[in-house]
């Protein structure tokens, strides 16, 4: 969840959740934005959301990306959202204008309420480049994950975060610590476990000083690293395509965060590329051109499972069958690992041919060798 803080002159004038919900949770927060001062546009794998302040004469976009990129079989495997703030000030004053980043650490599941999940601070700092953030461990269920929330320092950008609290009740704290200032107010370190039956969660907050007629830009990144997976019958254990470049220990939160916020931009650059070819041809509708992009979410939020496929697994099958009879198959799996999706939310089967009969197009024209993958595992 999103919220803003506004301030001039050295005083909060407006603070405002950026939600249109009214939750029964965090009722100390100003909730109900007003929807009609929005509005949203999407052309996957990337979003827009533009916010007009009431009032305040402020303009805020909120940008989406996703390294979904065709022929790329590295960035594409990485768990990762970056949302790019972009804030026009209309005024004749400077503003301070602060975003603040909140999460729960948990997955929505019971296990949310196992006790044992905590959080920590961190910064990380390669190539020239810092973030700063907190990591929230989950630490029970089936598969265990840290989430990762990080802001990029810029020169001019203060950044500053919450490592815990309650977000099941009023959580009048932390909103008046936004207020107060526009930055938040926590030490160093790590929060305590929590008990049984209780839920914690985290903030992370940049801000910038806007002048008369000019812009300002706030960089934050989601991550959610869950390196190792097992299916429900938790026979075997499987790790992730993106653990090949970032390790599968569970540690990567903050260089994935760090590694996004520097390579957003080239990824952006990569998806126009590949995208004006079709957005440029006034030959074709503009149905068509929505569609053709917009559908492509499936690869990624249809229960997508991309794993490695281990050397030294002398009981993978696949493996096995490679090597008595196929050796490019063997190749290709160990190269690219294997892909699979479901048939559907409702349909918890993965790879259903006569699906992917239909579904098959965009893998053969973005990503043949998943294709060639996935065939061969069937």
């Amino acid at each position: 969840q999103f919220t803003v803080c506004v301030r001039r002159g050295g005083q909060t004038v407006y603070q405002q959740v950026l939600s249109t919900e009214r939750p029964h949770t965090l009722q100390g927060w100003n909730w109900g934005y007003c929807g009609t001062h929005a509005y949203y546009h999407a052309l996957y794998p990337r979003a827009w959301t533009v916010y007009y302040l009431p009032g305040q004469s402020i303009t805020l976009t909120c940008r989406q990306v996703s390294p979904i990129i065709p022929h790329d079989y590295k960035d594409s495997s990485l768990p990762v959202a970056v949302f790019v703030w972009d804030v026009e000030n209309s005024n004749d004053e400077d503003v301070e204008v602060s975003i603040m980043f909140t999460l729960r650490n948990g997955s929505g599941l019971r296990s949310d309420l196992d006790g044992g999940h905590w959080n920590e601070s961190f910064n990380l700092r390669h190539n020239g480049d810092s973030v700063s953030g907190v990591l929230l461990h989950h630490c029970s269920g089936a598969n265990l994950f840290t989430l990762g929330m990080a802001v990029r320092e810029r020169p001019g950008v203060q950044c500053s975060h919450c490592t815990e609290f309650d977000p099941t009740g009023m959580g009048q704290d932390i909103w008046k610590d936004l207020l107060d200032d526009g930055r938040l107010n926590s030490p160093a370190g790590a929060s305590s476990p929590t008990a049984k039956g209780q839920k914690t969660a985290a903030a992370v907050a940049a801000g910038c000083t806007v002048g008369p007629g000019g812009r300002g830009t706030l960089e934050f990144c989601l991550c959610w690293d869950m390196p190792r997976i097992r299916f429900g019958s938790g026979e075997k254990e499987y790790c992730r395509r993106y653990t090949r470049f970032f390790g599968s220990e569970r540690a990567a939160a903050p260089v994935l965060c760090q590694y996004s916020l520097s390579h957003y931009e080239e990824w952006e650059q990569k998806i126009a590329a590949w995208q004006d070819t079709i957005l440029q041809d006034d030959l074709l509708p503009s149905w068509y051109k929505s569609a053709l992009f917009n559908e492509l979410y499936f690869l990624a939020d249809g229960g997508t499972i991309w794993v490695e496929v281990p050397t030294d697994d002398p009981h993978d099958e696949l493996l096995k069958i490679g090597q008595q009879h196929m050796k490019g198959m063997n190749s290709v799996l160990q190269k690219y690992g294997r892909f699979a999706y479901l048939e559907g939310q409702e349909y918890r089967m993965y790879n259903t041919y006569d699906v992917h009969f239909y579904a098959s197009f965009a893998l053969i024209m973005l990503w043949p060798q998943l294709e060639i993958s996935l065939q061969y595992d069937m």
